[in-house]
Order: structure tokens, then sequence, then C-alpha cells
């Protein structure tokens, strides 16, 4: 394969949850063996289709079973069920990686009269969007207003363009993969923030390199995100098999659904059966908040 050819592949069983919205990408080469799931997977070809991908990934996690055999499933019972727990306003700090300039804002929004629970929803839902300060209170201003979250959540995705993954050149990416103190992770990470910002990619690299952390350059851009490590999601042949025969979804609405999973902390069978019942992805996500930051 010409090297210099510009590289992005489609994935749709090893993914970077937290910094998506409709599209499901990787970037090929953005591996680092012994620091993730990624290290044990086959190598794969530019541009191979999305169902050899996840047969590959899953196979090399050695997956052999998923949560119930297709013909057990019960969407409708399944809708019924929750995973998702309450929280103290502690573990919301500490699960969020919360920086002190973050911590201050919270205390000004209570002195201003939003509630708790409202800050931290939408505090999380942003967190996934790597949004901004300023977003923050547009967003609890318009539920203080009587909007419910299901409307605001759908307004901010319609108002805001999706995420799109630069194509990188297989030579820049294998030159970031030697410095120091750097993972994959962090590529995708700055391409995040600078499609957010608006600056520089490789600005925002090397002042990550220098630096060694992004809290500090997502607290500077007043930007909701810790920098920490992406979270993976998992998604093995069995598991992908079983939904799209039981849900009759497509292989990328079952990886949406995982991903969704991943950003509410539902359990995917239970995601997939409320979107099949006709619930929206916004919808999911204001009841599993509703119920995550009840007790605050």
């Amino acid at each position: 394969m010409n090297k210099r050819r510009a590289i992005r592949l489609t994935a749709l069983a090893v993914i970077a949850a937290l910094i998506l919205q409709a599209g499901v990408f990787a970037y090929s080469k953005v591996v680092n063996p012994g620091a993730g799931s990624l290290a044990k997977a086959p190598q794969t070809t530019e541009s191979l289709p999305v169902s050899q991908v996840a047969v590959q990934v899953a196979a090399a996690l050695g997956a052999t079973s998923g949560p119930a055999a297709a013909s057990g499933l019960n969407l409708k019972e399944l809708a019924l069920q929750s995973e998702v727990s309450e929280i103290s306003f502690e573990q919301f700090i500490k699960s969020f990686g919360v920086q002190d300039a973050y911590r201050t804002q919270i205390e000004e929004f209570q002195q201003a009269g939003y509630k708790p629970a409202d800050i931290c929803t939408a505090y999380d839902f942003l967190y996934q969007q790597f949004g901004s300060v300023a977003q923050w209170k547009g967003l609890l201003s318009a539920k203080a207003s009587g909007q419910n979250w299901e409307t605001i959540f759908t307004d901010y995705l319609k108002e805001h363009p999706q995420f799109k993954p630069r194509s990188f050149d297989s030579d820049e990416l294998e030159s970031l993969l030697k410095a120091g103190n750097f993972i994959s992770d962090d590529i995708m990470i700055g391409d995040r923030l600078s499609f957010v910002t608006g600056k520089a990619f490789k600005d925002l690299i090397a002042e990550r390199i220098e630096s060694g952390d992004w809290s500090r350059i997502f607290e500077r851009e007043q930007i909701l995100y810790s920098g920490s490590p992406l979270p993976r999601v998992q998604i093995t042949v069995e598991q992908m098999t079983e939904y799209t025969l039981a849900a009759g979804y497509s292989e990328e609405q079952v990886a949406q659904a995982f991903v969704l999973a991943e950003k509410v902390g539902e359990a995917p069978g239970i995601v997939i059966a409320k979107l099949k019942q006709g619930s929206s992805e916004q919808a999911v996500m204001a009841e599993s908040y509703l119920k995550k930051y009840a007790g605050l």
C-alpha cells in the first residue's frame, strides 16, 4: 500500500465512544501495541468492509458468547429494564475527572439557581460531544425555560455539525506515535478538539506532547472533557449476530446502539430494545440521565 495515501478505516467493533456522534470511525494505524484492546487485533486493510472488521476484531478479543441467544431475546421485556444506577455528586466529579475550573462553574450555576441534577445532566451530555462551557449554560437556560431534555438534546445535535475525522497520512501517524508519552487516543482526542475549536491539529498535538497532559488544554479552551483515554466499545461476532436477527437491525445500527449504551451506562440489549420500540436516541439519553442523577 502506498504510504502516502490518506487512510480512513470504518470500524464498528472497537471504537472510541466518547468522541462520536453519528459516525463510528477509528483511525487505521492508530494502534499502540500493549496499551489497549486494539493491541491484539489482526492487521486490516484500507477500506475493509464493516462486517469483516467486526469479525476480525471480535475474534482477536477471544469473545465466545453474547448476552442471550437471538431466539430468546424479548425486546419488549428488555425495554422495561434498566441498569442505570443513581450516583452521588462526588461520584460524578470522580467519574468525569471534572477539572477545578468546571467545579467552580458548577458552584456558580448552583448559586444562580440551577438544579444539581440538571447541571450534571447537561455536563454529561456535552462531555460526550466535546461541548463548551457556553453551551453548558445554554442547555441549562433551555431547561429552566421549561423545555425537556429530549427536545434540548435533539435541538443541540441539529444545530451543531457532525464530527468527521480527518484523513491522515500514514507517515504522519507513525511519526506521532513515536513521540514519548503519547498514545493512539491522543490523536483522536486532538482531532476532535481541533474540530470543535477550529485550532490547528498539529498545534494542539505539539502542546499535548510538550505538556504531557490534555486537561489544562481543555480548560483553556473551555471544552468539557477531562482528556482521559477513550473507553472502548467491544462488539463480538455473537452479539452482532444476535441483535441483527432479534431487532432486524443492520450492523451499523447495532454498533450505533452499543455506542449509545456506553454513553448512558445501559446494557446494549436494553438500548436496542428501546430504540426498536420507537424511542429516539435523545429520549434514551434523557431517560437514563434522569435516573442517573435523580438523587442529586
